[in-house]
């Protein structure tokens, strides 16, 4: 009886928290571009308790957010040169 009656009470807890945290950033007029909201991650660790493919979800998007991203995206190196118009292209020996 007690977990039928937690597991509810825990959701109505969670809609109340992000209904007041969105009443609190009107009132303070704060418009936070970065970050995750309280409410969204803790719907997410709240997800994460039901469905255990969301804790490797949510894992997966804490790695990506720490790894660096590079500029070269892996195609072979180019000389380009904008202003006056210039490309230059290596051709590699294929030669085995």
């Amino acid at each position: 009886m007690v977990w039928a009656v937690s597991l509810p009470a825990l959701v109505f807890l969670l809609l109340a928290l992000g209904v007041l945290e969105r009443v609190w950033r009107r009132m303070r007029k704060t418009r936070k571009t970065g970050g995750l909201p309280v409410s969204g991650a803790s719907f997410d660790e709240f997800t994460a308790f039901l469905y255990g493919t969301k804790r490797y979800e949510l894992d997966q998007r804490a790695t990506q957010s720490l790894m660096r991203e590079e500029e070269n995206d892996g195609a072979p190196p180019n000389q380009v040169d904008l202003d006056s118009g210039v490309v230059v292209l290596r051709q590699r020996d294929t030669r085995d």
